[in-house]
């Protein structure tokens, strides 16, 4: 089993894994794991593209604090689980984790 498969595996125990329409896009929240750098796996959230049409959709701040959110939720649950996780982008809009063995 790879890495990304071993951290899909345990994210999928108690979180939500991103769901995408045959095309590849996002239509349901939840999180993204790839290949990162040194054999690392990439955690991030990922949510649909907003509908900019809606009055009432959520602003740009409202989801870059989602985003933070979950992240933090995925370490949480990444570190309990005993793996190595660094947090990237704190200030960033978009917030990932490097995550790899102890």
């Amino acid at each position: 089993m790879t890495i990304y498969e071993e951290v899909v595996t345990e994210l999928a125990q108690r979180h939500e894994r991103v769901g995408k329409n045959e095309y590849g896009s996002s239509v349901t929240p939840g999180f993204t794991v790839c290949a990162g750098p040194d054999g690392k796996a990439r955690v991030s959230y990922t949510t649909p593209q907003p509908d900019l049409l809606d009055p009432e959709r959520v602003s740009d701040d409202e989801l870059a604090a989602q985003r933070h959110q979950m992240v933090d939720a995925y370490a949480v649950t990444l570190e309990a689980a005993g793996w190595r996780v660094e947090r990237r982008g704190p200030r960033s809009r978009y917030p990932y984790l490097l995550v790899g063995h102890q």
